[in-house]
C-alpha cells in the first residue's frame, strides 16, 4: 500500500476529529508530522496512543500491527477509526519506507586501506577487543556461518520481517556491517575486524535495500528492553530525508536508557539533513575515500558529526562462506565509529553519549578547517588518537596496598605495587592494570616523566610537535618534555607513533638517555651482550643501552629453549616496565616520595 502525499493526512486527522460520538481534538495533540513529505514513498501510518489507555481488542481483520506498548502500525486512517477515539491519539504520521544508504560493488581485493589509514592498530596494540559490550546492528541480517565470524560472539538476534531466530542475509548490507566491526582478526583467512570480543546483536528489518519505519522502530525498542544492547548501530535513514516522530521518540528512549547509537549521514550528497541521524541523540557519520577526501555521495550538513572510511570498504560478503566484496556507502562508515563507541565502553563502562562525543572531537583529524566543517565534521576519526585520548579519560588511581584484581598472583607482583604505591602507574576503570597489555611509547615516556618529577624535576606543562600527538592530552606533555632533551625522538616525519608498543630494546635506550640526562653514567661493556643467544639481533642503537642495563641489573634474560635470550624487539608489557623501572630505582639508588597523579598510564 504504498502512496505519496502531501496533505492527504491533514483531511484524514479532520475527518476522524468529526466523527459520530468522537471527542474535539485535544489542544495537546502535535501536529508535528500531520503532513507526509511531498515526494516522500510512505505505507501506512504510525499511531501513537495515549499512555494507560484500557485494553482492548484489536479485530484480526483490520491491518494494524503493535510496535511498542503505545505505537501501532495501521493500513489506513479507517481502520484507526474503529479502534481509537479521537482523544486517545497523540499523533499519526507516514510508516515512512526507510532505505539502505549503499552503493555495492562486489569486487574482491585483499586490502584494507582503511584500517591503516585511520590507525587501527593502535586499538589491537593497547588489547582493546570490546569484550562483551553489545551491539544491536538492525539492518539486513547477517550470513552468520561465515569462516570470518566467531559464532561465539554472535547473539541469536531476531527477523521482524518473518517474527523468527532466522536470519538470512538476501542481499549482504547487515552482513558487511558487521563485518567491518566483528571479523576475525588473525586467524589466517579474510580480513581482521576492528573488535573480537564485543556481542554482536542482529536485528533483522530490511529484506531487501527498503522497508519501513514500523519494524526498525520495534527493533530499537527491543534493543533496549530485550537484548540489553550498550550501541545501537544504524546503517539506514527515511528515503527522501523526511522527520519522524515516532522514530525519534525510539530513539530517545534508547539514549535515556544508555545506548549510544550511531547512523549513517546519508547518501544523497547534499546539504539535506538525513534521518535519524540528524537526531540530537544520534552520532551521524560521513564518508571519505583513500585519498581523505569527503566522499561525493556523503551529506554535508551539521548532522555530519565525523567521518569515516565509506567507499571501496572490503568486508564479510554472502555469496558463499568464503566470499569477501567491496562496499561503499555512509552505511559502512558507521561501523567504524561504533565499533569504537564499544571499545570506549569497554574501557570505560559508565561512559555516557556526551562524553564519548567529546572523546571524538577530540581524537578525529580535522580537514580543511580547524574544528567543525559540515562536509568533515570534526574530522576523520583516527584510533591512534582515540586510544590515548581514551587512556587518559579512563584511568583510575591504584589500590591502596598495590594489588590489583589481576595482579594478585602475577610473577610481577611486588613490582607492580612498587610502581603502583609510588604513583609511576595507575590502573583500569574495572580496576584492573593489565600486565601482560603492550607498554607504549606514550605511557613510557608519561611514566619517565613522572618519575623525573619525584627525582626533584619538573616537567612543564606543554605541548609537543609531533603531528600524530593530541594536544593536552594525558601524555603531551612528557612527549614535549623529553623530546625536547633528547630523551626520546620521532619515528620520522615528524610523527611520535604515541601508542605504538616501545620494544626491550627501545625502552633500554629511552631510560639510558633519561639516565644521561639526569647526570648518572649511562654505558656499559658490549661483553655483556655475549651470554645471550639472540645478541645479533640487537639493532646498533640499542647494544650500548642494553649493555648498561644488563651490568646494572636492569634488565636480565629471558630463558628460552638454547639458553637466555635478550628478545630485543619484543614488546615491552607493563608488567616487564614494572620490574625494570623498580630495579632502575634501586640500581640507581633513587629515593622516591609522593606524586600527585595525573593517572593516565
Amino acid at each position: 500500500m504504498k502512496k505519496q502525499g502531501a496533505f492527504l493526512l491533514a483531511i484524514l486527522l479532520l475527518l476522524l476529529a468529526v466523527l459520530p460520538g468522537a471527542s474535539a481534538v485535544d489542544a495537546n495533540i502535535s501536529v508535528f508530522s500531520v503532513e507526509a513529505t511531498e515526494g516522500v514513498n510512505y505505507d501506512g501510518y504510525l499511531v501513537s496512543v495515549r499512555d494507560n489507555l484500557p485494553t482492548r481488542a484489536i479485530p484480526l481483520s483490520l491491518g494494524i500491527e503493535s510496535v511498542t506498548d503505545t505505537l501501532f502500525a495501521v493500513d489506513s486512517i479507517e481502520d484507526a477509526k474503529l479502534v481509537w477515539d479521537t482523544h486517545e491519539i497523540r499523533f499519526i504520521e507516514p510508516n515512512y519506507e526507510i532505505e539502505l544508504f549503499t552503493t555495492p560493488n562486489d569486487q574482491f581485493f585483499p586490502r584494507q586501506w582503511d584500517m591503516h589509514m585511520i590507525n587501527a592498530p593502535a586499538l589491537w596494540n593497547a588489547g582493546i577487543t570490546g569484550r562483551g559490550v553489545r551491539i544491536a546492528i538492525i539492518d539486513s541480517g547477517i550470513r552468520r556461518d561465515h569462516e570470518d565470524f566467531n559464532p561465539n560472539i554472535i547473539a541469536t538476534g531476531w527477523n521482524y520481517i518473518n517474527e523468527s531466530t532466522q536470519l538470512v542475509d538476501r542481499i549482504g548490507h547487515g552482513t558487511g556491517v558487521t563485518g567491518i566491526i566483528a571479523a576475525t582478526r588473525n586467524n589466517g583467512v579474510g580480513m581482521a575486524g576492528l573488535l573480537s570480543e564485543a556481542i554482536i546483536i542482529p536485528l533483522q528489518v530490511f529484506d531487501g535495500s527498503s522497508a519501513t519505519l514500523a519494524p526498525a522502530i520495534r527493533a530499537i525498542n527491543d534493543a533496549m528492553t530485550i537484548h540489553n544492547a550498550d550501541i545501537i548501530n544504524l546503517s539506514w535513514g527515511i528515503v527522501g530525508g523526511a522527520n519522524n516522530r515516532a522514530l525519534e521518540e525510539a530513539i530517545d528512549f534508547a539514549a535515556n536508557r544508555g545506548a549510544i547509537i550511531i547512523a549513517a549521514a546519508g547518501n544523497d550528497g547534499t546539504t539535506a539533513n538525513s534521518y535519524p541521524a540528524a537526531f540530537a541523540n544520534v552520532i551521524g557519520v560521513g564518508a571519505v575515500g583513500e585519498d581523505g577526501v569527503v566522499a561525493y555521495f556523503s551529506q554535508r550538513n551539521s548532522s555530519v558529526f565525523v567521518t569515516a572510511p565509506g567507499v571501496d570498504i572490503i568486508t564479510i560478503g554472502i555469496r558463499d562462506r568464503t566470499s569477501y566484496v567491496y562496499q561503499t556507502g555512509t552505511s559502512f562508515s558507521a561501523p567504524f565509529v561504533s565499533a569504537m563507541a564499544a571499545a570506549a565502553r569497554s574501557v570505560n563502562p559508565g561512559i555516557t553519549l556526551a562524553q564519548f562525543r567529546t572523546l571524538l572531537q577530540n581524537s578525529a583529524v580535522p580537514q580543511v578547517t580547524a574544528g567543525f566543517n559540515t562536509s568533515y565534521g570534526y574530522g576523520i576519526i583516527n584510533l591512534a588518537h582515540f586510544v590515548s585520548a581514551l587512556n587518559g579519560g579512563g584511568t583510575q588511581p591504584p589500590p591502596q596496598d598495590g594489588v590489583f584484581s589481576d595482579t594478585a598472583n602475577h610473577w610481577a607482583r611486588e613490582s607492580i605495587r612498587f610502581v603502583a604505591q609510588h604513583g609511576l602507574f595507575t590502573g583500569n576503570p574495572d580496576g584492573t592494570f593489565a600486565p601482560n597489555a603492550p607498554m607504549s611509547r606514550a605511557m613510557f615516556v608519561t611514566v619517565l616523566g613522572r618519575l623525573y618529577t619525584q627525582m626533584g624535576g619538573t616537567v612543564p606543562n606543554q605541548n609537543d610537535s609531533f603531528t600524530d600527538t593530541v594536544n593536552g592530552s594525558w601524555y603531551s606533555r612528557y612527549v614535549a618534555w623529553a623530546a625536547e632533551r633528547n630523551i626520546v625522538g620521532g619515528v620520522g616525519g615528524n610523527r611520535f607513533a604515541p601508542d605504538q608498543p616501545v620494544s626491550r630494546q627501545q625502552a633500554a635506550a629511552i631510560l639510558a638517555r633519561f639516565t644521561a640526562y639526569t647526570g648518572r653514567p649511562a654505558v656499559g661493556n658490549l661483553d655483556r651482550l655475549n651470554p645471550f643467544i639472540d645478541r645479533a639481533e640487537v639493532a646498533e642503537f640499542g647494544r650500548l643501552p642494553l649493555a648498561w642495563a644488563i651490568e646494572n641489573g636492569i634488565i636480565t634474560g629471558i630463558a628460552v629453549s638454547g639458553g637466555l635470550a635478550l628478545q630485543p624487539n619484543g614488546q615491552s608489557t607493563r608488567a616487564q616496565v614494572a620490574v625494570i623501572l623498580e630495579r632502575y630505582v634501586q640500581s640507581m639508588n633513587i629515593s622516591l616520595g609522593t606524586l600527585e597523579l595525573d593517572y593516565a598510564a
